[in-house]
């Protein structure tokens, strides 16, 4: 992959708990910027839970293995892989990427519900890309701050 592709980028993103009405639990890998919007959506579109948010970074597999020692030394590590679906809409002359995280052992049945929600002559057609970058979630080992954290403007 050439430098500099936005591919390569680590991300911060949230991870947190998700209790659905029968109180099953998953895990989640959100975006820090796009959270408080998209927990929002799952508790009032979905009547989803969403507990124990945990800030983490988001590595390639390649920046992981090359700081490996450090990395390591952090915080709890995980295989996280970036999950890249490009799309182009040919009727109305637009492309759009949606970028999706997902535990290693979660990706495939991901990849597949993300494909579900795609048009199946999309899907299958030259205008749907869907990309599985390998990487790592590196969670922050411990906080020491007293109040909520911050994530963006309040109130």
């Amino acid at each position: 992959m050439p430098d500099g592709s936005p591919l390569v980028d680590s991300q911060k993103l949230l991870r947190c708990l998700v209790v659905n009405r029968y109180q099953e639990t998953s895990i989640r890998f959100v975006e820090f910027d796009a959270f408080k919007l998209w927990e929002y959506l799952m508790k009032t579109k979905h009547g989803l839970k969403i507990t124990d948010p945990r800030l983490c970074l988001w590595v390639h597999e390649d920046e992981f293995d090359d700081h490996a020692a450090v990395f390591e030394r952090a915080g709890d590590v995980e295989p996280v892989n970036r999950i890249v679906v490009d799309l182009f809409d040919g009727e109305y002359g637009f492309s759009q990427t949606i970028t999706r995280y997902a535990r290693d052992v979660e990706t495939t049945r991901v990849v597949d519900i993300l494909r579900s929600h795609i048009p199946p002559e999309l899907s299958t057609s030259d205008a749907c890309n869907i990309e599985v970058i390998p990487g790592h979630v590196v969670q922050q080992s411990s906080y020491r701050a007293e109040r909520g954290m911050l994530m963006g403007l309040q109130g």
